[in-house]
């Protein structure tokens, strides 16, 4: 292992209960570790009937010596995020990573609170990030925890039964004709309860049909299956209504405190019963509407700086990638 955190291929992820299939790191890694459900402990198994989880993993990386004196990018704009079997990998340069913790982005503001047993890797480097969290400590986390629980909040009720029931349509009939650009060649059997009159569109009608949600910016294709179902059963979407009241509990607690619990031990009953859509939809917003309040008065008596420490951001930074790429 070099100072910049490379990792032998075979290396098995540490502390794997959901699946025994390994995930290679990519080289440079100083950080990974498990995100989303899994790292707030909401993790729903997989027989479950309302299972729709994905094994969600967040790493940061130190490029090479040519991503910061040549004119070699790193992944995308800073960001490579892919599929790797069950996986579904994000992992951000450094640069990118505290430019994000910096704004108090919440994904990447919980890399540094996680849990021992959910660090994949943490090489010297990584440890240093997180021993220097407090540097990312500020206010300012409310505008960006609050404005992410309100887009998850109106995504909940964004989309229209009846338009949903027809993307269903088309989808599962261009997949089972082998047309669908996510399954090309490949046929998958439409359920049982798939409506009939989609096998009777021709080729192009569904084609333009499914080009026509997208033009429209119904990004639908995210969701499972099954998720759509749930969607469809409920009524609205349960996955972004625990979405949004994880982010204001977090939100509040980080205001008050200078510290983010990301495994949410305390209320993770309560998440994953919303979560399920245990509850209805109008105490789930005025649930919301309470923390919205809370988390505002939480921020005007919170005790922490205006914003976060960018001087020493700065410092540290420079310092992780000089020590790494020397």
């Amino acid at each position: 292992m070099d100072k910049r955190g490379g990792v032998n291929a075979d290396q098995q992820l540490a502390g794997d209960e959901v699946t025994d299939q390994k995930h290679t790191p990519l080289p440079g890694t100083i950080l990974l570790a498990y995100r989303g459900s899994i790292a707030h402990g909401m993790y729903v198994p997989k027989d479950d009937p309302k299972h729709i989880d994905d094994i969600d993993l967040m790493g940061f990386v130190v490029g090479a010596k040519e991503n910061y004196f040549g004119l070699k990018e790193w992944g995308s704009r800073g960001t490579k995020d892919f599929w790797e079997g069950p996986y579904d990998c994000v992992y951000y340069e450094i640069r990118k990573a505290v430019s994000l913790l910096l704004q108090g982005n919440p994904n990447i503001v919980n890399m540094l609170w996680c849990r021992d047993e959910d660090y994949l890797i943490r090489t010297d480097l990584g440890n240093r990030l997180i021993a220097e969290r407090s540097v990312f400590v500020g206010k300012h986390i409310y505008n960006a925890f609050a404005g992410y629980a309100s887009a998850q909040l109106q995504k909940m009720e964004s989309r229209d039964p009846a338009e949903l029931r027809e993307y269903i349509g088309v989808t599962n009939e261009l997949k089972a004709r082998g047309l669908h650009p996510n399954h090309k060649g490949e046929v998958i059997a439409a359920p049982e309860d798939h409506p009939k009159h989609f096998t009777q569109w021709v080729d192009d009608k569904l084609r333009q049909r499914l080009l026509s949600f997208q033009r429209k910016g119904e990004n639908l294709g995210y969701m499972g299956d099954k998720r759509k179902q749930l969607v469809l059963e409920h009524g609205y979407d349960s996955k972004n209504s625990a979405h949004c009241i994880r982010l204001l509990k977090m939100c509040k607690e980080f205001l008050a405190t200078g510290e983010m619990q990301v495994y949410r031990q305390n209320d993770r009953d309560e998440l994953l019963a919303i979560k399920r859509g245990d509850w209805e939809l109008k105490r789930i917003k005025e649930y919301a509407d309470q923390l919205f309040a809370e988390v505002k008065a939480e921020r005007d008596r919170s005790p922490l700086p205006d914003g976060p420490d960018h001087d020493r951001a700065n410092a540290l930074l420079i310092e992780i990638v000089s020590e790494a790429i020397q």
